[in-house]
């Protein structure tokens, strides 16, 4: 089952995947991506987010295996090769280097800052087409794109020692990196997701959330500041101040 969403410029998209285990799933979502590639950004530019720095180097293996057997191994590409090999003889990580070779970058922490700034470059000059990284990215720079790619709701939590999912602030995030209004007229979001949470992304996509107040189990802190700054002196002005809270319009 597929769901479209429309919001102003921008299109999202979400299928959902079976399978219980997490590479396996993760591995049967590389021929989806490379397919939303050539559907809904062919020629421009387009980050895949997820969750590690493995996935980034074997998703960008299976795109270019991809590409390679629709006999355009280069399509994602736009350098000289002499211009290329210039590039490549300045890239530390070995496969990095290989991927750019293809117009795939691999961006997450475990590359040099020399290397992740070439990449950025690259990708910011349309030099590559796709930036395969992980969602740390959607923080921290600045590189919006035709189309985004999540490639799996769920990271592995080390503390926990098991996959948790993305917070919906950093889901938002990545989607926001498709048609930002200076760079692009239009932008596309893909989530590829576990079979299980697609009905959860679906209402995330086509409904709002309930916005609830969280004051009450902070309210003990709000009194006392208040009555600090001298706000509240006596019960009547507690009431009163509480009825200016949305927790109040939330009991009413």
């Amino acid at each position: 089952m597929e769901a479209f969403f429309h919001l102003t410029s921008s299109c999202f998209y979400g299928q959902g995947y079976p399978g219980k285990y997490y590479c396996p799933r993760m591995n049967s979502m590389n021929k989806p991506a490379y397919a939303a590639i050539c559907t809904h950004s062919p020629t421009k530019p387009v980050i895949i987010f997820v969750s590690s720095r493995r996935q980034t180097r074997l998703t960008a293996l299976d795109l270019i295996q991809f590409a390679a057997s629709d006999e355009h191994p280069r399509q994602f590409l736009s350098v000289t090769e002499e211009v290329l090999q210039m590039v490549l003889s300045q890239v530390t990580d070995q496969n990095l280097r290989h991927t750019l070779q293809f117009g795939i970058g691999l961006h997450h922490a475990g590359l040099n800052e020399r290397d992740r700034s070439l990449v950025e470059e690259l990708f910011a000059n349309n030099k590559i087409q796709v930036l395969v990284c992980t969602s740390t990215l959607a923080w921290g720079v600045n590189l919006p794109a035709h189309l985004v790619i999540i490639k799996g709701t769920e990271y592995y939590d080390g503390k926990a020692k098991r996959y948790v999912d993305f917070p919906i602030t950093d889901i938002l995030q990545m989607m926001g990196r498709a048609g930002r209004p200076q760079y692009d007229q239009h932008g596309k979001a893909v989530i590829l997701v576990h079979e299980p949470k697609k009905s959860f992304y679906k209402k995330f996509l086509y409904e709002p959330f309930p916005v609830e107040s969280s004051l009450r189990e902070q309210l003990h802190e709000h009194i006392n500041a208040e009555i600090v700054t001298g706000t509240i002196c006596h019960k009547e002005d507690a009431l009163h101040y509480l009825t200016w809270t949305y927790l109040f319009r939330r009991l009413v």
